[in-house]
């Protein structure tokens, strides 16, 4: 078949996989408050720990162990030491006391003086030499030998310091704080051994999987359909599998990669029609690429659902549908329903993303006969384990082979028809058992090929959306996308250096910033508010770049999205930075990919 032979020319892209950094990371947090330091005895600091915490209870949604409780005078920071100094009224011997830091939420100052009074600093003693007072003490005045609190304000960072150079800069600027390499922070970036193991998975493979992305965006541009984007999702699942078929055996696993792919889809956003004119598509017909794509108008693009990662997503979903639907008569082999959320577009698959879908078989592979004990074992995909592993009781539906090169009609057309829904009325039949000659390849590790209808874990079987898979890219994401991302559960999403879009949501610094680049970083440091009035103004810089010819180095946002601790689900990013490319950026009309 023509669609095997264009397959098998692919070649691997030869390239560094490369983790994205989160925007907590490449943007650490800074969060401050005021709070204020008090100087008391050194030798009554235990009993000063005490009494605060009863008088103002620590909030525990509010944490502050960063924080150092206790500063020894020369430990302070410049510009403390400084107004202490100029106030001249602490305490004349530093070796004695200590300050204690009074956190935020500042609790009433007056009543703060009152509970540390008993463990103030006392003052120097008189010299024997000097004669005894003339006058007692009256009862009006103040108890000899306790001073008044002195308190001192200061500004306290509320978020723990995410490197050793923030750090430093607090310690030396605000109030000292303790930085912690090995606490965890997983709302802030991946688990160090969640990523390394991801990243060493996903760089074996993913030169091919990019290569074949592009393929599919190259197939989706020919047919003047959509732009040249592409989206493949993978699961890790069958790659750890055919890992484990392999172990031992003279063959290569990088030979079996395709059957490792669960769906392929390209961009199809000149392939809907509107109020019954003819889509961008059907104007053009014969014209590839499509006209459309020369320039960006916003009334052409469509909406997000056409692009190829929204596209890929519902092939997902779809075949899940389909096989769970057993028709009447199944056992004649009846194509099951085609169940889709776009009728214009679900009745026509390109040929690549129907071969995959459907189509995709390669020949089993001789297995000599091996125990189970002699395969190892077969790690987790991800970070969560799947909910359930018992095979799918319902069998899978047989699916008549679609000619990709006969379309039905007369006109030319580079997408194979599928054919059309039964009624909804149309009676449930018995499920077919799943015959002993095919077995599941989750439950028998030394299964041959995998077909596509049992790529996808069904719903009894524990699949829920995209969990657990990964999908790679031929270009980086739009922010819808990249919301779509995280709401389909992947669990990493992969895309080329080359890729980079001005309207992406992944990327979270640029690659090599310039000398004024950094200039401005370093001016932002300095004035919290520069760095806000940067983003506003690239926000209305990043509207009027869409739709020209933009440089890599061009000013863009980078939101992270892939990992931000105020959303609920987290994917890890990585990108593929080619050998031979050299390119840190889409160069082109801009648009959402």
């Amino acid at each position: 078949m023509e669609i095997q032979q264009d397959l098998a020319a692919i070649r691997p892209l030869e390239g560094e996989v490369i983790p994205i950094r989160t925007v907590q990371e490449t943007q650490p947090p800074e969060e401050f408050a005021d709070a204020f330091a008090a100087e008391v005895n050194v030798k009554a600091a235990s009993k000063v720990v005490k009494a605060l915490d009863a008088a103002f209870p620590r909030d525990p949604n509010l944490s502050l162990g960063h924080l150092r409780r206790f500063v020894k005078r020369d430990m302070l920071p410049g510009p403390l030491k400084a107004a202490i100094e100029k106030d001249g009224s602490f305490s004349k011997n530093p070796a004695l006391t200590i300050f204690v830091l009074i956190s935020p939420p500042v609790p009433d100052l007056d009543k703060v003086q009152e509970i540390l009074a008993p463990f103030a600093p006392l003052s120097s003693p008189p010299a024997r030499s000097s004669p005894p007072a003339r006058n007692p003490p009256s009862d009006a005045s103040p108890e000899p030998g306790i001073p008044k609190i002195k308190l001192i304000s200061t500004r306290v960072p509320t978020v723990p310091p995410f490197n050793i150079t923030q750090a430093e800069r607090w310690t030396n600027n605000l109030w000292p704080v303790v930085f912690n390499a090995a606490a965890p922070r997983s709302t802030i970036a991946p688990p160090p051994q969640i990523l390394s193991k991801a990243h060493e998975h996903i760089s074996r493979q993913a030169g091919y999987y990019i290569a074949l992305a592009r393929k599919i965006g190259e197939e989706a541009e020919q047919s003047g359909r959509g732009r040249g984007v592409g989206a493949v999702i993978v699961d890790p699942a069958i790659e750890h599998h055919i890992d484990a078929v392999s172990w031992g055996q003279d063959w290569n696993p990088r030979d079996r990669w395709m059957e490792a792919v669960v769906a392929v889809a390209g961009d199809a956003r000149y392939g809907r029609s509107e109020a019954g004119a003819p889509s961008l598509a059907e104007a053009h017909s014969g014209v590839v690429p499509n006209p459309a794509s020369t320039t960006f108008n916003p009334d052409w693009e469509g909406g997000p659902d056409l692009h190829a990662l929204m596209r890929a997503t519902e092939l997902v979903a779809r075949r899940r549908r389909e096989d769970s639907v057993h028709e009447a008569d199944m056992a004649n082999h009846t194509p099951p329903a085609i169940i889709a959320t776009d009728p214009q577009l679900s009745s026509q698959l390109s040929p690549l993303e129907s071969y995959f879908l459907y189509d995709a078989e390669t020949p089993s592979m001789y297995l000599p006969d091996y125990s189970l004990d002699d395969l190892p074992a077969d790690p987790p995909s991800s970070p969560k384990k799947r909910k359930h592993e018992e095979p799918n009781p319902e069998s899978r539906s047989t699916l008549a082979e679609v000619d990709v090169n006969s379309p039905s009609s007369n006109e030319p057309t580079p997408f194979a028809p599928l054919p059309a829904p039964p009624p909804s009325s149309t009676a449930l039949a018995e499920p077919i058992p799943v015959e002993p000659s095919s077995p599941d390849w989750r439950m028998d590790p030394l299964s041959g090929t995998i077909a596509p209808s049992r790529r996808i874990l069904s719903r009894a079987q524990g699949g829920y959306l995209c969990t657990d898979l990964d999908v790679y890219l031929s270009h980086e994401p739009c922010l819808c996308c990249s919301m779509g991302i995280l709401l389909s559960r992947f669990r990493a999403v992969i895309f080329p250096r080359s890729g980079r879009m001005v309207s992406g949501g992944i990327c979270s610094e640029a690659v090599g910033p310039t000398s004024d680049e950094d200039g401005s970083a370093k001016n932002g440091d300095d004035d919290p508010n520069a760095a806000h009035e940067a983003a506003a103004g690239l926000h209305d810089a990043i509207d009027q770049d869409i739709g020209t010819d933009v440089a890599p180095a061009d000013d863009r946002l980078y939101y992270g999205l892939h990992w931000r601790k105020e959303l609920n689900w987290r994917a890890l990013g990585f990108e593929f930075v080619e050998e031979t490319d050299g390119v840190d950026g889409y160069e082109g009309v801009a648009f959402h990919a």
